[in-house]
């Protein structure tokens, strides 16, 4: 390890502790400058925060709630923690260049009633103007003592569930149900070339990748203009759902893989793909969305007999040959109309023998 990494690292690892070090004190000016200017933080709460002055906004609600509860507790309510300690420990970093890493980290908070709450934080950092900064901050609850003062935040849940679904199981299955649900209208819309529908299935503010210049480029517009240059370049495409993993992480965010077999036309070849998707979901006014979609390839290749050049089916008439779909479909025209056809799905000419 090379002494630019060594004094990476250590930077870092100071930067965590000051976090939470001035977050305790109240000291939010000096906490918010250990953020870069267009730093994000998501708390699972269902929203991104964008920049220094939204990410404020967190800890000041968090001030205010202890405030409430103390005129609670002069009301006959329970009372306020009288100080909260966090304590980081399994700081795992990832140095991907001299002025970018990546990092998680586990977290307990302490009050004076002892242990409150306790979860994880998934960050990325990097250099500005000569100093470690938060790029993104990830906070997930993990657990939480029942009646303490986390636990009453988070309306008495325990170990967060999806709001609006219940507790336990009966909230596991209904999200997982909900996600995979996603999964699939996904794999629906990219085949028909619905792209309205297919960018309505991520997180408003979805991070696309970055412009020429570098700046960060979000959003559902940018993601269709994105999707409409990549499924232009092949023709018809068909997405089978396999295996699904889904971890939940609190009441709004899970994580997930998806295995996927899928079909491809590519000019006049046809391919099969054996793809993983490595997903994040976010609920946001109570529908699953994608924050991320990682497309990885086990393989891809040309097999069997390819279907570009086959006759017209005739369905019934045939079982074999080339069917009207997604031909047919109202979407899968409108994206041609806009795009291109370059072959694209079109039924082949006739031939004479």
């Amino acid at each position: 390890m090379e002494a630019w990494e060594i004094d990476a690292r250590e930077q870092v690892r100071d930067l965590v502790a000051s976090y939470n070090a001035l977050g305790d004190r109240g000291r939010f000016d000096d906490l918010l400058a250990l953020f870069a200017p267009d730093a994000t933080m998501d708390v699972g709460d269902g929203r991104t925060y964008d920049g220094v002055d939204e990410i404020r906004t967190i800890f000041t609600d968090t001030r205010d709630s202890v405030t409430g509860e103390a005129d609670d507790e002069a009301a006959g309510g329970p009372p306020p923690p009288r100080y909260l300690q966090h304590h980081t420990t399994t700081h795992a970093i990832t140095v991907d260049g001299p002025e970018s890493a990546t990092g998680q980290a586990y977290f307990t908070v302490m009050t004076d009633a002892g242990i409150d709450h306790w979860g994880r934080y998934q960050d990325a950092y990097r250099v500005v103007d000569g100093r470690w900064r938060f790029a993104s901050r990830r906070v997930r609850v993990d657990g939480t003592t029942p009646g303490g003062w986390a636990d009453r935040r988070l309306g008495g849940k325990g170990t967060p569930t999806p709001e609006g679904t219940g507790s336990g199981d009966s909230a596991r299955l209904l999200a997982e149900a909900d996600i995979r649900q996603l999964v699939a209208r996904y794999a629906v819309a990219t085949d028909r070339r619905d792209l309205d529908a297919l960018v309505a299935l991520f997180v408003p503010d979805v991070r696309v990748g970055r412009d020429a210049s570098g700046d960060p480029v979000a959003g559902r517009d940018s993601l269709r203009e994105n999707l409409a240059g990549q499924l232009a370049a092949i023709g018809v495409t068909i997405l089978n759902v396999g295996t699904h993993q889904i971890d939940l992480d609190g009441p709004n965010d899970a994580t997930g893989h998806v295995y996927c077999k899928a079909e491809v036309q590519d000019g006049e070849r046809w391919i099969h793909q054996a793809i993983r998707y490595d997903d994040r979901y976010r609920r946001v006014d109570g529908q699953w969305l994608f924050v991320r979609r990682i497309h990885r390839l086990f393989y891809g290749a040309e097999v069997g007999t390819n279907p570009v050049g086959l006759p017209p089916a005739d369905w019934p008439a045939n079982h074999d040959g080339w069917g009207t779909i997604p031909a047919d479909d109202e979407t899968w025209q409108a994206f041609l109309s806009e795009h291109g056809s370059a072959g694209h799905g079109e039924a082949p000419e006739e031939t004479t023998p």
